[in-house]
């Protein structure tokens, strides 16, 4: 190998080594942007998806802060409303026990009725699910009717049933 050839590989040695090293430093400045963002506590919310069909409240109590950060929420005061009253331990207790005797036949007599099968741990967790509902349920009859016992249950019953067989209608349209 002669003079002139081996300075014209060393020459492109060193332009490929100078383009690596450029290149090194670029990505290292990179890693160190993306850690100092990393560091940096941020919220990113790129989608919400709202299905009201499937929204299920069980209680409503707290604030809701539309456009403000997590950090920006920490400095704010609290507003919160005091809780109702809470409903008759007879209505609650009656309801409970409702629930205990006559709400596993119903729901049986619903799956009959609309060929759909239920689990013995659904069925339970559809019946706990509805024990957690009676305080709001007791207390929106009972301050329309005057707190009167019998019609306090009954509405609460109705509704109870009314709404298994629309959960139900809703099961058989889904499949």
């Amino acid at each position: 190998m002669d003079y002139p050839t081996l300075v014209f590989y060393v020459q492109q040695l060193q332009q490929h080594i100078e383009q690596l090293q450029f290149q090194i430093n670029s990505l290292d400045s990179r890693v160190k942007q993306l850690e100092q963002k990393e560091q940096s506590p941020k919220t990113n919310i790129e989608k919400l998806e709202y299905h009201f069909d499937q929204l299920k409240i069980e209680r409503l109590d707290g604030t809701l802060h539309i456009g403000i950060s997590p950090e920006e929420l920490q400095q704010t005061d609290d507003f919160s409303l005091p809780l109702p009253n809470q409903p008759a331990a007879n209505h609650l207790q009656a309801l409970n026990q409702y629930a205990d005797t006559q709400l596993p036949p119903f729901i049986g007599q619903l799956e009959e009725e609309y060929h759909y099968r239920l689990t013995d741990d659904y069925r339970q967790t559809l019946i706990d699910d509805v024990k957690k509902q009676f305080p709001g349920r007791i207390s929106y009859y009972a301050s329309q009717n005057g707190n009167n016992p019998d019609s306090v249950m009954q509405q609460v019953i109705e509704e109870l049933q009314m709404g298994l067989r629309k959960w139900f209608d809703q099961q058989l349209n889904k499949e």
